[in-house]
């Protein structure tokens, strides 16, 4: 279960796939639709410390196996992937409120993390540590940008799309000098993963950059209209709520 030669037979769409996408679908969908029932301190803190946890708790027992079992390397395990960034915003976010930090985190953690459990890139299958390590990870950081958003009443304007944007591009300067300076491949921009993930079909070379934008601005616009479906729901709901609220009110 915790080893690193062990269980490396994940296999794509298989039932501990399946299994696992539909787990976090209907926790996504429970989440949205059920929102007016937790609405309340109580709720709220305890939800918000459950995906406050399983961010944390996935981040550093990870550092912690690889450590334990001497599979640690720079090139693979430093926290500078995309997801490590997202859980660390997310993290951030649910202490302190930050309208311009929420644009970012939203966009790189709403569509990539799900695109990442539709197309995972993982070797190990369940029940091994890296299995939970990995879908865990990338269930919270999108349950958490969703949380935030509906219990925090962040809203999003397009400008914060070409916002989103640039910050990515300015963070690719960094990684991308920390890759050549150590060989790695963080945030994927040295190619794409040995897995089978959508990466796989932008290309090579030159290629494969103009697609990366052109995705990265596709899914943050796709997610600025997702906030704003989100975000319009839930006020129909609250409206109900209030509606039949005021009538048992009258009665």
């Amino acid at each position: 279960m915790f080893h690193p030669d062990q269980l490396m037979t994940f296999t794509l769409y298989s039932y501990s796939h399946i299994a696992a996408l539909m787990v976090f679908l209907m926790v996504l969908l429970i989440m949205i639709c059920s929102f007016q029932k937790w609405k309340n301190q109580r709720g709220e803190k305890i939800i918000g410390w459950l995906l406050f946890s399983l961010l944390a708790g996935s981040e550093i027992f990870y550092q912690i196996w690889a450590i334990s079992y001497g599979v640690w390397d720079s090139r693979e395990t430093l926290p500078l992937h995309l997801c490590s960034f997202s859980t660390f915003f997310g993290i951030y976010l649910y202490f302190k409120k930050n309208n311009i930090l929420f644009y970012f985190y939203f966009y790189i953690g709403f569509i990539p993390p799900i695109l990442a459990l539709i197309t995972p890139d993982l070797l190990f299958e369940f029940p091994h540590f890296r299995y939970f390590k990995f879908f865990i990870q990338h269930m919270a950081i999108p349950l958490m940008a969703v949380f935030l958003l509906i219990t925090r009443k962040y809203t999003l304007s397009f400008k914060s799309i070409i916002y989103g944007v640039i910050t990515l591009n300015l963070m690719i300067f960094p990684i991308g000098l920390i890759n050549r300076w150590i060989g790695s491949n963080y945030f994927f921009l040295a190619g794409p993963p040995k897995g089978d993930t959508v990466l796989t079909f932008f290309g090579k070379g030159i290629v494969y950059y103009i697609n990366l934008e052109f995705a990265a601005f596709l899914l943050f616009f796709i997610s600025f209209l997702c906030s704003k479906w989100i975000i319009k729901f839930q006020s129909m709901l609250e409206q109900g709520v209030n509606v039949r609220t005021y009538k048992e009110y009258d009665r």
